[in-house]
């Protein structure tokens, strides 16, 4: 087969030293050994980018598509048309866009016998990115033609980098969303930030040491830390940033900012005088400005969301302070104190987990728990208070805190009041439908209302009165299976005493003050 290469003599300036830096793939695919040898001795000091070349070798159309298989970095295929078959080039090329899908690889075709391959009907018919004949090939000709192919590839890549990139911070954007709570929504930033970057070996990847900080009212404080900084939650976000971070710091105006420094990445959003949203991630590098570009956008993104979470998480704690507020009023109303509402509203939330229930949900009850007396603020205190058993005119006036409760919150278009609404109706009705107000029986009892009751009564008998001591846990067990079934929701009982340590536990992280004597 007459395939010679010939390189005509010009005279050009050598190249420099090849850089360090990973190497463009180049395939050689000709069955031809010279043509190999030839190649490579031309090209054997270019370099483009400061990058050298790699030279990856195949001599038959079928070993081609096995290096493009598996190096799917190829940046050209120098291809020849007549090899194992007259076509085999062609289909080779067909194959590589078809079969390999791989649009990014720049194909050239070299050929030298071109009649059998006419130049017009290749370019037209085949997804390459040039036609040669062997014998135009000059060593200058071959570096112009390697410069052309090396940078349509590099823009090709870059383009699908920025898609690729832009998906990931779609996908992260996704992902960071589902978490409702801010230490998770911290947390998940600083995670996701490494899926938003480049995978590529040669490309930045974030090192997993890094810390989001939110300030509310002055206090900059750590919401949650990655790698070495997972101990520092909760501490100043100021005392523990490199001292090259400082000065971001120190500029009070609003709007984003970000910095690159020799410690690392820091990126700050500041909406007004009292919130600072902050992530710094150490030893964090940018290779290029698209990497830049795609760091910055994602920290943008990241920190207004994680703004608004906080301001959402600032907002929800306010509501449970006036929760507890309200149901710490009525309890002081009915002489008690200490913890009993905490603790009703945290063996609430654990029942409900424990029983199957969504995290929304057993959250949801455990904020409305505290409510489920609210109803005793329009109680006498003559009747409330009555040292001696209720007579039945008082009874029927005690009975009455249910309703009340309930229409105090139902009205309410927030979930949590909603749900206080239920418990408020719904905790004083009983399994076997002797309860009140409705008589409920069995499920037409809202499954918080039958939740709270077990966590009130449990801690009620767990806990001492100023008319009884607390009770032995196992006369509270024989209590609960005694009205298994009557009063309570029987699975929720066996719940209960199946993780009976856990909800014991509670019991004590929680205890009551001791009484303090009187003169």
């Amino acid at each position: 087969m007459n395939d010679e290469l010939i390189f005509a003599e010009e005279q050009i300036p050598e190249p420099g030293n090849a850089s360090p830096q990973k190497p463009w793939k180049i395939l050689i695919v000709d069955d031809d050994e010279e043509v190999h040898s030839i190649t490579k001795l031309a090209l054997r000091n270019f370099t483009f980018d400061s990058r050298p070349l790699q030279f990856l070798h195949a001599y038959s159309g079928q070993e081609g598509i096995e290096q493009l298989t598996e190096h799917t970095d190829i940046a050209v295929c120098l291809l020849d048309v007549v090899m194992e078959s007259e076509h085999a080039g062609l289909d080779t090329a067909r194959a590589i866009r078809e079969t390999l899908n791989n649009g990014f690889v720049r194909i050239v075709l070299r050929t030298g016998q071109p009649g059998q391959a006419p130049e017009e009907t290749i370019i037209a018919e085949y997804d390459i990115n040039d036609y040669k004949e062997k014998t135009e090939l000059t060593r200058g000709k071959l570096h112009t033609l390697l410069y052309s192919c090396l940078r349509s590839y590099r823009d090709i890549i870059s383009l699908d980098r920025s898609r690729q990139g832009l998906e990931r911070i779609l996908e992260s954007s996704t992902q960071l969303h589902q978490k409702t709570y801010l230490k998770d929504f911290a947390q998940g930033i600083l995670e996701q930030i490494s899926a938003v970057l480049s995978p590529e070996e040669d490309a930045f990847y974030a090192k997993n040491n890094g810390v989001a900080a939110f300030e509310h009212s002055g206090n900059l404080r750590i919401i949650a830390g990655t790698g070495e900084y997972s101990e520092y939650e909760n501490n100043d976000a100021a005392a523990v940033l490199p001292e090259d971070c400082r000065d971001i710091l120190d500029d009070t105006s609003p709007g984003f900012r970000s910095k690159l420094t020799s410690s690392g990445f820091i990126s700050l959003y500041r909406s007004n005088d009292e919130h600072t949203g902050l992530l710094f991630m150490r030893d964090l590098k940018t290779r290029n400005q698209l990497e830049n570009h795609l760091l910055q956008m994602f920290c943008r993104n990241a920190l207004t969301a994680f703004e608004n979470i906080s301001l959402r998480t600032l907002l929800e704690e306010s509501q449970r302070e006036i929760v507890y507020l309200l149901g710490d009023a009525v309890e002081h109303r009915s002489k008690e104190t200490g913890f009993h509402l905490r603790r009703v509203s945290e063996i609430s939330y654990l029942l409900a987990q424990r029983s199957g229930l969504s995290e929304e949900q057993a959250g949801f009850i455990r904020e409305a728990a505290p409510l489920h007396d609210l109803g005793k603020i329009a109680i006498p205190d003559a009747i409330l208070n009555k040292p001696d058993k209720l007579d039945a005119t008082e009874w029927a006036v005690m009975k009455t805190h249910s309703e009340v409760g309930y229409e105090m919150l139902h009205s309410s278009d927030k979930p949590l009041l909603k749900m206080g609404a239920e418990i408020a109706l719904d905790h004083h009705e009983r399994w076997d439908g002797t309860g009140y107000p409705a008589g409920k029986a069995g499920t037409e009892i809202s499954i918080a209302g039958r939740i709270t009751a077990i966590a009130d009564v449990f801690d009620a008998l767990c806990s001492r009165r100023v008319y009884k001591p607390a009770w032995d846990i196992k006369q509270v067990e024989e209590y609960f299976q005694l009205q298994r079934g009557l009063h309570f929701d029987p699975d929720l009982v066996d719940i209960l005493f199946e993780n009976l340590d856990e909800f014991i536990a509670i019991q004590q992280r929680f205890p009551d003050p001791e009484p303090q004597p009187h003169d």
